[in-house]
């Protein structure tokens, strides 16, 4: 009986300690992206992101399919174009 009691208490250690690693490692890279946003984003980079994504997905909506490579890339340029102004 004091076997089992042992390798229930080892798994939830075990379980314990796997939960630790996994929370940590989700900080450490939510700390990372915030720092990369602080050190590269700018607000007129994140307003042209923004209208670019509605109208990717204003256009995937009216079209019922996913845009191509070359139509996303032209959207993102003439947001930044647009925004620049």
């Amino acid at each position: 009986m004091e076997i089992y009691a042992y390798f229930i208490l080892g798994i939830i250690l075990g379980l314990a300690i796997a939960v630790y690693i996994f929370v940590d490692r989700e900080e450490k890279i939510q700390r990372e992206i915030e720092l990369q946003q602080r050190i590269f984003s700018t607000r007129k980079l994140n307003e042209a992101l923004d209208k670019a994504v509605n109208i990717m997905q204003s256009r995937i909506a009216t079209l019922n399919r996913e845009l191509t490579e070359e139509e996303k890339d032209n959207i993102i340029y003439d947001c930044y174009v647009t925004n620049d102004k």
